[in-house]
């Protein structure tokens, strides 16, 4: 009876740490990319004080990192600002977003839009404050990206929805399915300057998927070994003009920045971009 009792708590506390979709194996942990260089790196769970930070976004200058409220209240519920190279600028909060607060983020150049429940919330990032919110299709909109006309997101699964949104806060915005090509998507960064979304998987596998403008599979990635993630968003590190951040949940949790300007992709992947159009 200890015995089943100890695995119990052992389940729930690895439950708490990654908020992960049910599953009762470990995906084996395939080879990592060679080719996505990672540039930068910095961990958040410090900063944090407690293991419940899951998504990401990037103002143009900032990075927004999410502090959930927690299992039993244990977080913070705030946004957490860095600087590109790990710098901790400032936190403030979600407005008590529950359980693992607002997911993944995205930014229009104005607003930060953070995912939660089937509410979407945003605020200015030039006060900080939350200014409305809009419905999406998922419980939880988990994955959010924003391509500049279209918002994009996912639940733990492969398939991704894009969003028409009329700009009116209480609103719902109209929905299609967009892409079934993700991997147990949790994060979603649109891609300008390869015209391409990044989502980010939640499964243990470390798969990153690259996903054309059609929504067709351009490939697959791993980029942490059995890795799990949480949100992503698109950066510019070191004057890099494309960076592809990711969220880590892991031991520590933790941002992870690849250098995806074009040049420096293979030929055989720019190729298959290219080959899009």
């Amino acid at each position: 009876m200890r015995t089943v009792l100890v695995l119990v708590i052992m389940a729930a506390l690895a439950f708490a740490h990654n908020e992960t979709a049910a599953r009762t194996t470990m995906a084996p942990a395939p080879e990592t990319d060679s080719w996505l260089e990672e540039i930068g790196y910095f961990e958040v769970e410090s900063y944090a004080g407690n293991v419940y930070s899951v998504g990401c976004g990037f103002d143009g200058e900032y990075l927004w990192v999410t502090n959930g409220a927690g299992q039993g209240g244990a977080g913070t519920g705030v946004f957490m600002l860095f600087e590109e190279d790990g710098t901790y600028v400032t936190s403030f909060p979600q407005n008590s977003a529950p359980g693992w607060g607002l997911r993944d983020l995205t930014c229009d150049g104005t607003y930060m839009y953070g995912s939660v429940s089937t509410r979407i919330d945003y605020y200015d990032i030039t006060s900080r404050e939350k200014v409305g919110a809009f419905y999406g299709p998922q419980n939880p909109n988990r994955a959010l990206a924003y391509d500049g006309t279209y918002f994009y997101t996912g639940n733990f699964g492969t398939d991704v929805y894009r969003l028409t949104w009329n700009g009116v806060s209480g609103s719902t915005a109209t929905s299609t399915l967009w892409s079934s090509a993700a991997t147990s998507i949790y994060g979603a960064a649109w891609d300008e300057l390869n015209q391409c979304m990044w989502t980010t998987s939640a499964d243990y596998s470390g798969v990153v998927a690259q996903i054309d403008a059609d929504g067709n599979l351009i490939e697959n990635h791993t980029l942490i070994s059995g890795g799990i993630y949480g949100g992503a968003c698109m950066g510019t590190l070191n004057g890099k003009g494309n960076t592809l951040w990711i969220f880590e949940q892991g031991n520590p949790d933790a941002m992870h920045a690849y250098d995806v300007n074009p040049e420096s992709l293979t030929r055989e992947t720019w190729g298959a971009i290219k080959a899009v159009f």
